[in-house]
């Protein structure tokens, strides 16, 4: 695969545009705090953590490192396990877990 983005250049854009762009195996770590639970508008910014996930997945090296930053609302009384099912979702897919 030809790399198609600038090496040590800041890329302002969509994270799955950017990820498209990378080589296979080619970071060792991807960090993010996604948004999650409609907490907050992102001026009509939709993230999806699934799609995000297989590129992540792809682009990170074997033994590499994602930092996943998610939490979970409460409403009523209850938290909404978001957070443990984006985990379980890694998990599922191949990732290690190694801790939430």
């Amino acid at each position: 695969m030809e790399i198609l983005m600038e090496l040590d250049k800041i890329h302002n854009e969509d994270c799955l545009l950017t990820m498209q762009n990378m080589e296979e195996n080619s970071i060792d770590m991807g960090l993010t705090s996604p948004p999650y639970d409609k907490l907050r508008t992102y001026c009509g910014f939709s993230f999806d953590y699934q799609k995000t996930s297989v590129e992540l997945f792809r682009v990170v090296k074997p033994g590499g490192v994602v930092v996943w930053v998610v939490n979970d609302a409460t409403i009523n009384g209850s938290e909404t396990g978001t957070s443990f099912k984006q985990a379980l979702y890694f998990k599922d897919m191949g990732f290690n877990l190694h801790d939430t």
